[in-house]
């Protein structure tokens, strides 16, 4: 992988998060990214898991900004043409396998 210097190739499981009690209405996603060490993204794109005609599907939502993600990580995108997950627990496999760090937070920090 190639995300900039001062980034970690990695991914946000948003249904897993400690504030997704309020995203009751919003997809199944995780949010792929390369991660600055200050706290700050160089990218992002979702990753969302929706029912079409009966079937679960991916689908991916990179805007331009996150272009560079295709040049960064391809090896990412070769892994889903190569085996067409259909749920993101396949997703995130992939990205676990790519060495991708989960920055998930699951508990809410202190105030």
């Amino acid at each position: 992988m190639a995300v900039p210097d001062d980034c970690r190739f990695a991914y946000i499981v948003n249904q897993e998060a400690w504030y997704s009690k309020v995203l009751t209405d919003e997809p199944k996603e995780i949010m792929v990214m390369a991660a600055a060490d200050d706290g700050g993204v160089a990218w992002e794109f979702g990753v969302e898991e929706r029912v079409l005609g009966g079937e679960t599907v991916v689908q991916l939502h990179p805007f331009n900004d996150a272009f560079d993600a295709f040049a960064q990580i391809p090896d990412f995108f070769a892994a889903l043409a190569e085996e067409k997950p259909s749920t993101l627990d396949g997703v995130r496999g992939i990205l676990d396998r790519l060495g991708a760090v989960d920055r998930t937070e699951r508990t809410r920090a202190n105030r």
